[in-house]
This record gives C-alpha cells, sequence and structure tokens, in this order.
C-alpha cells in the first residue's frame, strides 16, 4: 500500500433546494450514507478497479474531491465516516484519519488538494490543470491566497460575534478581492477557462453555502463590489458536477445547528433506509 502525502440566479438569491441531479455527472455509489463511527466495523477493502472515496456528506473538503471526480466522470463508491467519532480502523488507511481519503488499486492518497492533482493526473478526461507553468503557478498562488484568507473566515464569520466578526469579514473581502481581479484578466467565465477548472472546484464548496454563511446585512457580499465574482457563482450553480454533488441547504441548516451545539450530527437529515 502506498501513501502519498504532501499539500497540494446569484449569491443573494439561489438556494440549494433549487439544484437538481444532472443525467451527465455520475454520482458516487455509497456503502452506506451513514457515517462509520468509533467501535465500527471496517467495510471491505475496495474491489480491484473499484475507486474509493472516505468522506463526510458536511466536509467542504471532501467535497472539493467530489467535485472533481463528477467533472471528469470516475466512477466510484463513497465511504463516510464521522469525524468526531473516527473509527478505529481509519488510522490505519490514513494516519491523519482525514477526509477526503481516495483507495484506488492498493493506493492511498489524501488531503483534497493532493487528491484532486491525483485524479487529475491519473484518470483521462479533461484535464483541470493548467500545463502552462505560469499559469499553474497563479492557480497555485490564489490557491494559497484562499487558504490564508478568505476560507477559514467563511465559518469564522458565521461562529464568532461583534469585532472579531467584521474583522474576520473584512480579511475574508480582502482575499476575494484577488478572485475578483483575476477574473477581470479573462472574458472566460471561470478559473478554468470556458469550463471550471482545478481552481474552481477547490473553491466552490464554501460558495454554495453562503445562503447559509453570510445573510446578515452587516456581513453579506455585495455584487457592486464583486460583480465577476457573482457572475461566476451564477455560472457554477448552472454546472451538472455542481447539481449532482450538492447537499440541501436544509440539511446543511440542521447539521450546522447540531455543530454550534457541540454535537455534529454526521447522520442528520438520513432515515432509516439509508
Amino acid at each position: 500500500m502506498v501513501f502519498v502525502t504532501s499539500r497540494l440566479t446569484t449569491l443573494q438569491s439561489i438556494t440549494l433546494s433549487a439544484l437538481r441531479r444532472s443525467e451527465s455527472a455520475p454520482a458516487g455509489t455509497m456503502l452506506t450514507k451513514r457515517a462509520f463511527k468509533t467501535g465500527s466495523t471496517a467495510p471491505d477493502p475496495p474491489a480491484p478497479g473499484v475507486v474509493r472515496l472516505i468522506s463526510n456528506r458536511f466536509c467542504p473538503y471532501a467535497h472539493r474531491t467530489r467535485l472533481v471526480l463528477a467533472a471528469k466522470g470516475i466512477d466510484y463508491e463513497t465511504v463516510n465516516v464521522c469525524l468526531a467519532k473516527r473509527p478505529e480502523w481509519f488510522f490505519s488507511i490514513n494516519p491523519l484519519a482525514k477526509v477526503p481519503t481516495l483507495q484506488h488499486d492498493g493506493k492511498v492518497v489524501y488531503e483534497s488538494l493532493v487528491c484532486n492533482e491525483y485524479v487529475d493526473r491519473v484518470f483521462p478526461g479533461r484535464k483541470l490543470l493548467p500545463e502552462e507553468p505560469l499559469e499553474k503557478a497563479r492557480i497555485g498562488m490564489l490557491q494559497a491566497i484562499w487558504d490564508a484568507k478568505s476560507g477559514p473566515n467563511f465559518m469564522k464569520v458565521t461562529m464568532t460575534k461583534g469585532e472579531e466578526r467584521q474583522k474576520a469579514f473584512e480579511v475574508l473581502k480582502e482575499g476575494l478581492s484577488f478572485f475578483e481581479k483575476h477574473l477581470g484578466t479573462s472574458e472566460a467565465p471561470f478559473f478554468g477557462g470556458e469550463q471550471p477548472g482545478f481552481l474552481d472546484y477547490s473553491i466552490w464548496p464554501w460558495f454554495e453555502l453562503l445562503g447559509l454563511f453570510l445573510t446578515d446585512d452587516d456581513v453579506k457580499l455585495q455584487e457592486a463590489e464583486f460583480p465577476r465574482v457573482f457572475a461566476w457563482q451564477a455560472a457554477m450553480f448552472d454546472r451538472p458536477e455542481v447539481k449532482t454533488c450538492a447537499c440541501e441547504l436544509s440539511v446543511w441548516t440542521k447539521y450546522v445547528a447540531s455543530a454550534r451545539a457541540g454535537n455534529p450530527d454526521s447522520d442528520i437529515g438520513l432515515d432509516d433506509s439509508d
């Protein structure tokens, strides 16, 4: 077994409940939608040739890899795990027990950006990372800005109050200004050009949840300030892979409430048959 380690509509009115599954993007097969927890028996290893994604329904980093798998048209199976009560067997597969984790023909790959690059390099289909070195570097630098400024502050804006919340919102917007500027350097609707690419899928999970996280007037993004980002988000909502991987906003709302109460419920919204 090989372990690969490394780094690597509108914002105001579109809701996830309006998204419908598209026939043109494959969905992953789930062994069970319910999450494996501490004390659970490990599932059998994936069959030869089968791609398995160890995931969590509410993890934005795992969502990144679900998007890339769907965009590449790759059939895969999903094993969900509870991140609050991680099963012991998960540590024998990934010593960090983090999602996403990919299993593929005896190989194990983890960390979302590493997983996505692996998928892009190994499997056929349109390439998501640019080949031109400078353009690839630009994508990497924008990803670094996202990871340092915008991404971490989405949740901070939701979970904090007062001055701390406003500071987080200002840093978030500072990061987004680089994305607004980059979109202005091309007539293409996506960071990947005429179709979404590596960066589009890397940042999308947070934008999909703006209707949940950034709703109060004092922390609401304004279209006049980020017109290109608004247009990009509207274009992303129309993508079949985005529709395939979407989670209902109403379910996410319940999950956030459970997390705030100190007991994040990975199985929330499922019935007994799932």
